[in-house]
């Protein structure tokens, strides 16, 4: 993750840079639809199911993700991230 918007999905949760040394991960499977199609576009957690949106907290941006969305706690050890 060398650029600020990157992401990667490792074991269902989609991990996102979005600064300098700063990142986010949630959970890959939307709360609207149980559905696998959450990804990171434009700073906010973002399913192309039905265009739910969420933001980097959890929080629904619209009415698809009301339900908010599950986030993990990102620590940078070194080269690694860890997700809790």
């Amino acid at each position: 993750l060398k650029n600020s918007g990157g992401y990667v999905i490792v074991n269902s949760i989609v991990v996102a840079r979005t600064a300098q040394n700063t990142y986010v991960a949630a959970t890959q499977t939307c709360s609207h639809e149980p559905k696998k199609k959450v990804t990171f576009v434009n700073g906010e957690f973002f399913c192309s199911e039905h265009g739910a949106r969420y933001s980097t907290t959890g929080v629904g941006l619209n009415s698809y993700g009301a339900k908010g969305l599950t986030v993990y706690t990102v620590t940078v050890n070194g080269n690694t991230l860890e997700i809790s």
